[in-house]
């Protein structure tokens, strides 16, 4: 009899919590330089705006950094931004657990909205945000205003 299980049946788990250490924080800035700056060419300095009035977010797989976001409260609602998934962990739902974390956390918030690159609305539509007709170009790539539908 054979007990050695099958590795690759290891069932990733998926973690998403408010950063509260100085640690998370780094893993989530490292996360988002890797998709921002070095992927979409954003400037650190666009990409890193407005990250001290922040509530900031870490995914982790099974332990190990995969994705970060953050969202903010303005003038009118909370914000959700800067949802990023490392390359190697894209396609694994790590950005819909992110998500789903925060509108969670976010539930007794009057709007939740978010500025969406248009190649990535649909994820967003399929999780109950609704596009306006708010298109925009930031940092050089197309953007859309979505308000999440309660």
């Amino acid at each position: 009899m054979n007990n050695n299980t099958n590795q690759n049946a290891k069932e990733n788990i998926i973690k998403v919590e408010k950063v509260t250490d100085h640690n998370q924080i780094e893993n989530a800035f490292a996360i988002r330089k890797q998709v921002f700056v070095e992927e979409q060419n954003v400037s650190p300095e666009r990409e890193s705006m407005d990250d001290e009035d922040a509530i900031h977010y870490l995914a982790t797989v099974n332990g190990e950094p995969a994705g970060a976001a953050r969202y903010r409260n303005m003038e009118k609602g909370a914000k959700i931004e800067r949802i990023a998934v490392l390359s190697s962990f894209r396609g694994k739902r790590i950005g819909e657990a992110i998500l789903l974390k925060i509108l969670d956390d976010l539930k007794d918030e009057k709007k939740v909205y978010l500025y969406a690159q248009v190649n990535a609305s649909q994820f967003y539509i399929k999780n109950g945000f609704r596009q306006t007709d708010n298109y925009f170009l930031d940092a050089g790539i197309e953007h859309v205003e979505m308000d999440f539908i309660k």
